[in-house]
C-alpha cells in the first residue's frame, strides 16, 4: 500500500488542476483494503475521505483537506460467471481487450477516459450504450462493516449518469471489481446518430468481410477524436453538463426559437424520454447561446464541442472553470428556461 502526505493531484485529474490533498493512499488488492480499514489505519489520516478513479469526471475546486483513496486493482479475467475487471483497470484498456478478443458490448464506449470502478459509479454512456447495459454485478468493499458485498445490476439502481453509489450508498462502498455480461456473437448497437453510416463506410473501405467489435471501436474512436480534446494535450473532464430531460413544453419553446432563427424546416435535435419528457442535447443549447470556441483567461469552451469546458493553457485555476460554468448555465436558463446540471462532480 502506497501512503503519501501533502500529495499533488495534478496527474490524478484530467482537467489538470494543480491542487493537492493532505494524504493519498493507493492500495493494490481487496486484501490490502480490508486490512487498512479493519486495522483502523484510517483514523490516523486526515478527514474527509474521498475515493477517486482516473479523475476524468472531477473538478477539484481547491486543495482537498482530507485523504484521497485510489485503487490499484488492475486485472481482466474470464470465468463461467462472466468477464471480471479490476476497479483500477483503465476503462479503455478493457474496451481494447474486448475488441481484440472478440467480445461484444463495450465497443461503443471506447475512448472514454477513466477507470472501471468509476464507470460503475457514474454509469457512463455514449453512442446509444450505457454501462448498465453490460454489467452483471458490482463487487464492493463496505467501509462501515469492513466486509465485501456484491450488488446485482438491478440493485445498483442505475439511471442517467447515476447509481446507488452516488446517492444513498455514497461514501459507504468502494468498488473493487465489476463482472460483465458480454457476448461473442455479433451484436452491434448502431442506432445512435450517424454511427451506422460511419460503420458502413468503414466496412466498404475495409478488406474485412465481417463486422467486428474492433471495427466499431475504431469508428467510435474516430468520431470522438473529431469532437473531443485529448486530455493528455488539453485539460478537460469530457462532457461537462448533463443533457437535460425536460417537459415537452420546454422543447416546444426551443423549437419555436430555432424555427424563427433558422426557418420552419429546422428541427431541434432531441430524443423522446417518455411520459411527456424530452431530452435535448446540452451541446445544442450551449451553442445557441454563442459559447462554442469561447475563451476567457486560461479557460474556454472547446471549439469542436461546446459541451466540453477546457483548461486551454494548462494553467487554469478552479475558479476560472467554475465562473465559466456559471455564465454558460445562466445564459441557457435565460434563453430557454432550462437549467443545466453539471455531469462533472465538484470536489
Amino acid at each position: 500500500m502506497d501512503l503519501r502526505k501533502s500529495y499533488s493531484l495534478k496527474k490524478h485529474n484530467t482537467f489538470g488542476m494543480d491542487v493537492s490533498c493532505a494524504a493519498y493512499v493507493e492500495y493494490g488488492s481487496v486484501e490490502e483494503l480490508v486490512k487498512f480499514f479493519s486495522a483502523g489505519r484510517q483514523y490516523d489520516l486526515p478527514r474527509p475521505f474521498l475515493h477517486i478513479g482516473g479523475g476524468s469526471n472531477l473538478l477539484f475546486t481547491g486543495d482537498f483537506p482530507g485523504t484521497v483513496l485510489h485503487s490499484g486493482i488492475r486485472f481482466i479475467s474470464v470465468s463461467d460467471h462472466g468477464v471480471e475487471v479490476g476497479a483500477g483497470t483503465l476503462w479503455d484498456d478493457f474496451c481494447l481487450w474486448c475488441a481484440e478478443n472478440g467480445f461484444w458490448g463495450p465497443e461503443n464506449l471506447s475512448g472514454i477516459p477513466g477507470e472501471t470502478g468509476a464507470a460503475a459509479v457514474q454509469n457512463i454512456g455514449a453512442y446509444g450504450v450505457e454501462f448498465k447495459d453490460l454489467v452483471r454485478e458490482v463487487r464492493c468493499f463496505d467501509v462501515v462493516t469492513c466486509s465485501v458485498k456484491t450488488f446485482r445490476q438491478a440493485e445498483c439502481r442505475y439511471g442517467y449518469r447515476d447509481s446507488i453509489f452516488k446517492q444513498s450508498a455514497k461514501g459507504r462502498y468502494i468498488v473493487t471489481s465489476v463482472v460483465f455480461n458480454l457476448s461473442s456473437e455479433v451484436s452491434p448497437r448502431l442506432e445512435y446518430g450517424h454511427v451506422k453510416a460511419a460503420v458502413e463506410r468503414a466496412l466498404s473501405e475495409s478488406s474485412k468481410e465481417a463486422l467486428t467489435p474492433g471495427i466499431i471501436r475504431s469508428v467510435i474512436l474516430g468520431i470522438r477524436d473529431s469532437k473531443l480534446p485529448d486530455p493528455a494535450k488539453i485539460g478537460s473532464a469530457g462532457s461537462f453538463f448533463k443533457n437535460p430531460v425536460v417537459p415537452k413544453v420546454f422543447y416546444e419553446k426551443a423549437e419555436h426559437y430555432a424555427k424563427s432563427k433558422y426557418g420552419q424546416d429546422y428541427e431541434v435535435p432531441h430524443f423522446d424520454a417518455g411520459s411527456g419528457f424530452v431530452k435535448i442535447p446540452a451541446a445544442w443549447l450551449i451553442e445557441q447561446c454563442g459559447w462554442k470556441g469561447y475563451r476567457e483567461g486560461n479557460a474556454g469552451v472547446y471549439e469542436k464541442q461546446p459541451l466540453v469546458l477546457v483548461n486551454l493553457t494548462g494553467k487554469a485555476v478552479p475558479d476560472e472553470i467554475v465562473a465559466l460554468e456559471k455564465k454558460i448555465a445562466g445564459s441557457v436558463l435565460d434563453l430557454f428556461g432550462i437549467e443545466l446540471q453539471p455531469e462533472v462532480e465538484h470536489i
